[in-house]
């Protein structure tokens, strides 16, 4: 059963941009083939801007399309069912993809700018009896 995870991050301690690309390295240090799906097309060019200089030493392969010759590891995408077998979402739309449950883990962050969208989505997961954690950084 896909795993749901809450990230709450503090205004004063954390940006969201940089922990998108601290979550995006995690699952790429892990091995976890990721979608990073997107409110418009604009999020992602400018996710895709952030991983390539958020640290100076790290590298966290990613790409804005899917090829069929190869499968980046992290794909940024607007469009909810272009995840094809990847096993994280990390959800920053709006709405929550029809096909959520394809997905080993989820990941949705809370921000003071999301809080009424992200109690919707938590009241979605939770109604399907899906297992939700709250981590507050």
């Amino acid at each position: 059963m896909t795993r749901i995870d809450f990230y709450q991050l503090d205004p004063k301690r954390h940006n969201q941009d940089r922990v998108v690309c601290q979550l995006c390295q995690k699952a790429y240090e892990n091995k976890q083939s990721t979608l990073l799906l997107t409110q418009s097309p604009e999020q992602s060019t400018h996710l895709d801007r952030q991983l390539w200089i958020f640290e100076d030493d790290s590298f966290v392969p990613h790409d804005l399309q899917a090829s069929v010759e190869f499968e980046t590891p992290i794909l940024i995408q607007n469009e909810p069912n272009s995840g094809d077998n990847r096993q994280l979402l990390i959800n920053l739309a709006a709405a929550i993809p029809d096909n959520f449950a394809q997905f080993e883990r989820i990941i949705e962050l809370v921000t003071e700018d999301n809080k009424s969208q992200a109690r919707e989505h938590y009241h979605y997961y939770q109604q399907r009896g899906y297992p939700i954690k709250h981590i507050p950084l």
